[in-house]
């Protein structure tokens, strides 16, 4: 059950700050997410509107933490004093009696190749080891996504396998890639912390 003071988690990283949306967040966002070369390996489309941004942060995100779940988050930089997103993560359980959770990301394309996304994935993942009764935490890669591939190996993911021709997207059948890593695996190299008072339980 849902404390009533419950909150979605701040978290803090050397570069980032990883902080749950607001309705504010949809218009920097949109710049981000309407651009298709950050959506060609995402379940999601791009966004063609400003409202399509405000419907994933009001009726997804803020919709989701009103139910006590605790993801996505935004990822901010430090360095930008108006604190604006500049993607997302987010650590959600993929089967609950089975202990087993799903990281999930995506960044701006002026944010990629800078380390961003590891950084956040990292702090993420360490937080749902000390916050959930989880025991695997896995991430789907559709094959093509080196990038996001590379993500996942800097932070310490295995890969485990292909599913070939599992997902049906855009017209087409497409191989997903699993990897996963395990709370006995987990060394959380440079973590980030919580801040204080604000780290999200269920």
């Amino acid at each position: 059950m849902m404390r009533p003071d419950w909150r979605p988690p701040t978290l803090d990283t050397p570069r980032l700050v990883l902080r749950p949306f607001e309705e504010a967040d949809a218009e920097p966002l949109f710049s981000l997410a309407a651009n298709p070369a950050v959506t060609r390996f995402t379940l999601w489309d791009h966004h063609q509107t400003l409202a399509d941004t405000r419907v994933f942060v009001r009726d997804y995100a803020r919709s989701r933490y009103a139910e006590g779940v605790p993801e996505p988050l935004a990822v901010c930089l430090k360095a930008d004093p108006r604190r604006w997103p500049v993607g997302a993560v987010g650590v959600f359980w993929a089967s609950q009696s089975n202990r087993v959770m799903e990281l999930g990301y995506w960044l701006g394309e002026p944010f990629w190749g800078a380390g961003y996304a590891a950084e956040a994935c990292r702090v993420a993942v360490t937080h749902a080891f000390a916050a959930y009764a989880v025991e695997r935490i896995q991430a789907r890669v559709i094959a093509g996504n080196d990038a996001s591939v590379r993500v996942l190996e800097k932070v310490g993911f295995r890969a485990e396998g292909t599913l070939r021709g599992s997902l049906y997207r855009r017209g087409r059948q497409e191989d997903v890639r699993f990897y996963a890593t395990l709370r006995g695996d987990w060394t959380g190299e440079r973590p980030g912390t919580a801040v204080p008072g604000r780290r999200g339980t269920t």
